[in-house]
């Protein structure tokens, strides 16, 4: 499992929805600009993720496949054969054992709690950064999950059967993920991250 593609993804998503919001800031905030506006934030923030956790899905995919022993050529060809674009919108679409929500049901929610707060408050600058915040987590975190998907469809398509958790072995691992460290697992029945930005990673099992 390779982070540092999510981690890339995020560190752009990061940028765009930085000016997005910043051009939020300059809105006047009748009840109508409010509503149209801040659907517009957000759905551009969730079309450009997707279209990232795809890529990322797809990589993940290829470097799983390689370590089984493809080619890159092959584990490519297997990649455009594959529907990798299906795997993110179930990813999406389904409840989270580490969010706790589904995605798209989320997005929704935060939709909805941005306008009611922009509708009231004094300090509206201060709940679009609030807003900002709390999207670049979840962001963040499904970045993360599409690495997962990505190299689970890769062991699985290579013929990969049994995977080992592999924790950091550093001074922030939590207890849930040293305990985890070591444990084998079928390819068809790997848990979840543990929790927001894990960075345990899987092996193939000798």
């Amino acid at each position: 499992m390779d982070y540092l593609l999510a981690d890339k993804a995020i560190r752009d998503l990061n940028k765009r929805n930085l000016r997005t919001f910043d051009r939020l800031k300059q809105l006047k905030f009748d009840e109508l600009n409010i509503l149209g506006s801040v659907r517009e934030v957000y759905d551009t923030a969730v079309r450009i993720a997707k279209k990232r956790y795809i890529s990322i899905a797809y990589w993940s995919y290829v470097y799983a496949m390689m370590e089984a022993g493809l080619s890159e050529k092959d584990a490519k060809k297997a990649a455009d054969e594959d529907i990798v674009e299906d795997w993110i919108i179930e990813m999406l679409d389904e409840d989270n054992e580490t969010t706790l929500y589904k995605f798209n049901t989320e997005i929704e929610r935060k939709k909805a709690r941005l306008v009611e707060a922009l509708a009231v408050a004094h300090d509206k600058v201060a709940e679009i950064d609030k807003a900002l915040r709390y999207l670049t987590q979840m962001l963040a975190q499904y970045a993360d999950e599409a690495v997962l998907v990505g190299t689970i469809h890769g062991y699985a398509d290579a013929g990969v059967k049994k995977v080992v958790w592999v924790s950091q072995k550093d001074g922030k691992v939590c207890k849930e993920c040293k305990d985890r460290d070591g444990n084998i697992y079928l390819v068809t029945e790997i848990p979840g991250l543990v929790h927001f930005r894990c960075r345990c990673q899987l092996e193939i099992a000798e």
